[in-house]
């Protein structure tokens, strides 16, 4: 009775202080590891509820940096990289601080993903591509995603600032708030919501190779010609020998007493040799170019690249899945 009794006050106590007590410190422990399995099966969207709701159960640093891996895994750099911050600063954290290195190459991965975003002298709130953004400094700094955004300041009684920006990773844009305010007849209207116009998508990249892939097929194409006038005047060779050789008249005779139906052959051959060279070299050279130019064409798929931190932190180890 008297060890009941001491648990119960120790439960009492630490709801008192805020603090999980012990058995939703182990409920949020077995929420976790259900969350690593699902990651296991790459399933990072369900493997991120459960650990959002371990987060919510009984906060600790393991759980906030679980959460902030998935939702790297998501694509959703802005948050995970609050996350996986808020986690690092636990630096009294036994959990943490074994899987440190890995943790801070992770939050290295994320930073490739966003770019800065200096806000001057605006008042109100801030909404970036129409989402209301709740950090408290919002309106002087934005942790933005890489690519088009649009940030917008809306203030009771000023007219809507809106500015489209590109992001670009590593590097920070400074953005004057030029807000205005309404005129007084104005003022009385409701402001009117502003919504975002949507973003066209980038264009797709060229095909810096198209060009050269052409020009090494039609090389082989010329290729394949010459090498028929090659053939063609090796048969023309073949058969004025041939009519030469069959006449006695050709063969008995001396080169001076040849008749002139003999010497036409003779030309013929001669003829046949010359367009048999100049078809076998050419199809030669232009077969070679051919091979270059298509070996060299840069190739028309765009380089892949993972968007995802590949590996895991687990309590028993590091669980990575690779992209191949």
């Amino acid at each position: 009775m008297r060890r009941s009794g001491v648990c119960l006050l120790v439960v009492l106590a630490l709801a008192s202080l805020g603090l999980p007590s012990p058995a939703r410190a182990d409920d949020a422990s077995a929420l976790i590891e259900r969350g690593l399995d699902l990651r296991q099966a790459r399933k990072d969207a369900e493997a991120l509820e459960l650990f959002e709701a371990a987060q919510k159960l009984a906060p600790s640093p393991r759980g906030q940096a679980q959460v902030a891996l998935a939702q790297q895994a998501l694509g959703r750099w802005a948050a995970a990289e609050r996350n996986l911050k808020g986690a690092l600063a636990a630096k009294d954290d036994a959990w943490v601080q074994s899987r440190r290195a890995i943790l801070e190459q992770a939050l290295a991965v994320i930073g490739t993903h966003l770019g800065d975003v200096e806000l001057v002298g605006g008042k109100g709130t801030v909404f970036v591509d129409g989402a209301r953004m709740e950090e408290p400094d919002a309106l002087t700094h934005l942790r933005l995603e890489v690519g088009q955004r649009i940030v917008e300041l809306r203030a009771e009684g000023m007219y809507p600032f809106s500015r489209r920006l590109d992001v670009l990773p590593g590097e920070s844009l400074r953005v004057e708030g030029d807000q205005r305010p309404l005129l007084r007849a104005e003022v009385s209207q409701p402001l009117p919501a502003l919504v975002a116009p949507p973003i066209a998508p980038p264009p797709a990249p060229s095909d810096p190779g198209h060009t050269q892939r052409i020009l090494g097929w039609t090389s082989l194409g010329v290729a394949g010609a010459f090498l028929a006038v090659g053939v063609g005047g090796l048969v023309e060779r073949s058969s004025a020998a041939s009519d030469f050789n069959a006449s006695s008249a050709c063969t008995s005779a001396t080169a001076n007493a040849l008749s002139p139906q003999c010497r036409s052959w003779i030309s013929e051959g001669d003829t046949g040799s010359t367009v048999a060279i100049v078809g076998f070299v050419g199809s030669g050279v232009f077969t070679a170019l051919s091979i270059a130019l298509l070996v060299t064409a840069p190739s028309a798929s765009p380089r892949r690249t993972s968007l995802a931190f590949p590996c895991m932190v687990a309590p028993r180890g590091i669980a990575c899945s690779l992209p191949f």
